[in-house]
């Protein structure tokens, strides 16, 4: 019986990952030969959605927007590759599986998968891109309002058509490891300004002056050169100037340079150290089995 399933919201939505980036938008949806309910779907990733990343439908929660997955977009572009023109064989669908950490039920022996000589059941794809009514026909084949809007159906196989064998059970461990880099940030900046700064100077300069001198000498009367010092002028008095000199500090300015700044960078390596939460996966086995090399 299938599930009530809106493939019209289905079509072309996008699909948002756990840190709610979106992945793509839905390209096909899987349905499971048996039960006719979805188990992958398609998303449309790489460039200009050119590649096809199968993701499984039971891990994903539908929304008014579209679907969200538990996996982060990386994690979904990094799935296994896987054809999308056709079914899954077993062996395809427990690589999805495991890749994303779910349980995979092997199939029942006798249910063969449409086109492969393979003990499993098959995978319908059924394409969203072109018109159709949803619903599913008495023999589990998705059908369509027009022709050709069905994809690969399979159909029940007969008892012991498939020759493979179910292979042993396997579990992949992952763990999660820190990402580390560097980016440029930044951390300051430096800047070269001149100002103006005005202080009163005190300089002594060392000046020169002429001072008057005066020296009386007496001469004697009888002496041949006072005696012929000459007569008196009667028309009046007779002066001699003297000048006297001094120096005065003269104040001027001039200009020179006293100081010169070069400003550069350089580059100082460090180390910090940086911490992070990450989660690791661990396998436990508990075995239960009695037989003749079991320990008791």
């Amino acid at each position: 019986m299938t599930k009530n399933i809106d493939f019209d919201a289905l079509e072309n939505a996008n699909v948002y990952d756990s840190e709610d980036k979106k992945i793509g938008s839905i390209g096909q949806v899987y349905l499971d030969d048996q039960t006719q309910d979805p188990k992958f779907v398609t998303v449309n990733t790489g460039l200009f959605g050119t590649k096809e990343t199968f993701v499984p439908f039971d891990a994903a929660n539908q929304s008014a927007d579209g679907l969200r997955v538990p996996f982060t977009k990386d994690f979904v572009k990094d799935a296994p590759n896987i054809d999308v023109d056709g079914h899954l064989t077993p062996d395809e669908e427990r690589r999805l599986f495991e890749y994303y950490g779910l349980d995979y039920h092997a199939p029942a022996a006798g249910q063969g998968t449409a086109g492969h000589g393979t003990a499993g059941h098959g995978t319908a794809g059924v394409r969203l891109d072109e018109e159709r009514t949803d619903h599913v026909d008495e023999f589990g084949i998705a059908k369509g309002a027009a022709e050709g809007r069905t994809g690969h159906t399979g159909t029940a196989g007969t008892a012991g058509a498939g020759t493979g064998t179910a292979a042993d059970d396997e579990m992949v461990a992952r763990e999660e490891r820190l990402k580390v880099g560097t980016e440029q940030h930044e951390a300051g900046r430096a800047r070269l300004r001149k100002r103006v700064r005005t202080e009163h100077q005190n300089v002594e300069v060392p000046v020169q002056r002429e001072e008057l001198v005066v020296e009386r000498e007496k001469l004697d009367p009888n002496d041949p050169a006072a005696r012929n010092a000459g007569r008196i002028d009667p028309t009046g008095d007779v002066e001699e100037t003297v000048t006297l000199r001094e120096e005065r500090p003269v104040v001027d300015k001039e200009t020179v340079a006293t100081e010169k700044v070069d400003v550069g960078k350089r580059t100082v390596q460090d180390t910090e150290t940086v911490s992070g939460d990450v989660r690791k996966e661990e396998i436990d086995i508990e075995a239960d089995t009695k037989g003749p090399d079991a320990r008791r």
